[in-house]
């Protein structure tokens, strides 16, 4: 199945298409989502991944507009044609 992401800033900086369109197996969580991008921009492993190979806890993604942390985290499946997006972390105060 295929589904688009967007990236933001920072991420969006280090590839060359924005959004893109990943090839996904039928039934692939969020999580998976983020590995297809990892695979096809390394150097986006450690911007997501920390040392023991889990996703950064900061980073967000919303699927179709709605948060994953609404929804089973990481563990959101996905559909044809979804769109998920890729959020660095926020600060403020």
């Amino acid at each position: 199945m295929r589904v688009k992401v967007s990236l933001y800033f920072p991420f969006r900086e280090e590839i060359p298409e924005n959004p893109l369109v990943l090839e996904l197996p039928e039934g692939a969580e969020a999580a998976q989502a983020v590995a297809a991008l990892v695979a096809r921009y390394p150097s986006l492993r450690p911007r997501f991944y920390d040392a023991q190979g889990q996703i950064h806890r900061h980073i967000s993604a919303l699927v179709n507009g709605v948060s994953i942390q609404y929804r089973r985290g990481w563990a959101t499946p996905l559909a044809e044609g979804d769109e998920v997006v890729l959020l660095p972390p926020v600060g403020g105060g």
